[in-house]
């Protein structure tokens, strides 16, 4: 059989078992799980006033979601509504750079907001969320058709949504799609991850990457500001070095040598390359603010609230809260809690590196050249390369793909599940941990916006997890939303 029609075989039994209505016992949902949606990703008029306000990129994403909620909406599996459970990075509130505008706050703006835009306070992060419901009215209608039908939404907290912690904005979340027809019993927050016992487990993964991780998970505030969100290493780049500075993506910085930046720098002028400078050398002198953070008196008592937050989430699910403190120790530590790793994860080396590339050959073209400043210049260059190798051990794999799969086996032994299921990555796999248990990544529906005519370096994947049960047996299925507009296998 071709593979076209192999494709067209999987499809039409996917629709088949869809069109069933005999519902079996035992459970009263099926589940649809995907994840990295990043709505508001291109929201950065604040600090690139030239970006446009929706690329094709983002009204392809728009289109393809909604079409693919419509699509579910309309089949029911087996009798059985859906349970829609997004796991993580709905909304890329951190990702945004907006301006004010005439709301009125009641947080006071920092110098830091003033420069890249609204922050991450409650009522800021209402700010954002009210811009996002706008600019994706069809993707929040789409929600809203898709709850009203009687099908249930989860949305499990990411990096990119951290701010969904604050009760106002869930609460606000609701009423926007309330508004469009959905009933407020039906939307769920999970404010670390989804559970049913023995099937499934899912969180987005970003607290196994240490480079996007928060060190209280269920209470992430900065411990001297509790009114903002806390962030991490690759929260703080991304705001204060990459959107601002055109032409700089989100993704690639692990294959990038000191000879790529230096020509990135070079082709953004001198104006450029003075405001590039200037932006990083702020960023990690935010990040050494937060590194200091981690050790001040004021963070015990942000420890303490987490740690009640933990209890009470064991009451209210009815988990052991030993089991609960077993699976946070499987959380990788923030990276800015090591000033050795915090600077090693803004690649200090090859910006170092880098510089004394370019004043070595200023050096050697004011000088005359002698053996001995040959065999100087030598020695200079050897030691920076093993330094600069020394750095990159330090700094570890900035592709946390390895990290997720590994603690998927461990989360396993912890809370057992036929499936353990996260994001994060934006890279779609199946990986079988074990004889009970399978790891499954979620890939994403977001993709960097990039220039006309250039083609994205990861591109959206457009895929989703489909969980059902047969003989109460828990079977799932990796699909893609495929161009003709219905799923196919991945």
């Amino acid at each position: 059989m071709t593979l076209a029609g192999r494709r067209g075989r999987d499809t039409a039994a996917f629709e088949a078992i869809l069109a069933s209505r005999f519902p079996l016992p035992g459970h009263a949902h099926n589940l649809l799980v995907l994840s990295d949606v990043h709505l508001g990703s291109e929201l950065v008029q604040h600090s690139q006033p030239g970006a446009p306000l929706k690329s094709a990129t983002s009204e392809r994403r728009d289109r393809d979601l909604t079409a693919l909620l419509d699509w579910y909406r309309e089949r029911p599996s087996q009798g059985r509504p859906w349970r829609l459970v997004i796991a993580g990075d709905l909304i890329d509130f951190v990702g945004m750079s907006v301006s004010p505008g005439a709301e009125q706050f009641v947080t006071e703006h920092s110098p830091e907001e003033c420069s890249y835009g609204l922050g991450s306070a409650a009522d800021h992060t209402l700010a954002k969320l009210r811009r996002v419901a706008e600019h994706h009215r069809e993707v929040f209608a789409a929600l809203g058709r898709f709850m009203a039908a009687g099908h249930t939404l989860v949305i499990v907290r990411g990096n990119h949504d951290v701010d969904f912690h604050w009760e106002a904005v869930q609460d606000a979340f609701r009423d926007v799609l309330t508004g469009h027809g959905a009933t407020s019993e039906a939307i769920e927050f999970a404010d670390w991850f989804y559970y049913e016992e023995g099937n499934v487990y899912i969180e987005h993964g970003h607290q196994y990457d240490d480079f996007c991780s928060y060190e209280h998970v269920l209470h992430p505030v900065v411990p001297s500001d509790p009114r903002r969100s806390a962030r991490s290493l690759s929260d703080i780049l991304l705001r204060m070095v990459v959107r601002p500075t055109r032409g700089m993506r989100e993704s690639g910085h692990d294959t990038k040598s000191a000879l790529d930046y230096l020509r990135f720098a070079m082709q953004l002028g001198f104006g450029g390359l003075f405001g590039l400078g200037r932006r990083f050398l702020v960023a990690v002198a935010t990040l050494l603010g937060i590194w200091r953070e981690h050790m001040s008196e004021a963070a015990q008592w942000v420890r303490r609230e987490h740690d009640r937050k933990m209890a009470l989430l064991a009451e209210a699910r009815q988990l052991s809260l030993v089991k609960l403190q077993a699976l946070a120790s499987l959380q990788r530590p923030p990276i800015t809690k090591s000033v050795l790793r915090l600077l090693a994860g803004v690649m200090i080396d090859r910006v170092a590196f880098g510089v004394a590339l370019v004043l070595t050959g200023l050096g050697l073209l004011a000088t005359s050249f002698t053996p001995a400043l040959g065999v100087t210049v030598a020695v200079i260059m050897a030691a920076l390369a093993i330094a600069a190798w020394a750095w990159r051990r330090v700094r570890g794999s900035i592709d946390a793909s390895a990290s997720l799969r590994e603690r998927a086996a461990q989360v396993a032994t912890v809370f057992p599940a036929a499936f353990v299921v996260m994001g994060h990555t934006h890279l779609p796999e199946r990986f079988e941990t074990s004889a009970e248990s399978c790891y499954v990544n979620l890939g994403a529906w977001a993709e960097e916006e990039v220039d006309e005519g250039e083609a994205s370096r990861l591109p959206a994947t457009r895929t989703h997890l489909v969980v059902q049960f047969v003989d109460d047996r828990p079977t799932a299925a990796l699909f893609r939303w495929a161009a003709d507009g219905r799923p196919t296998r991945f």
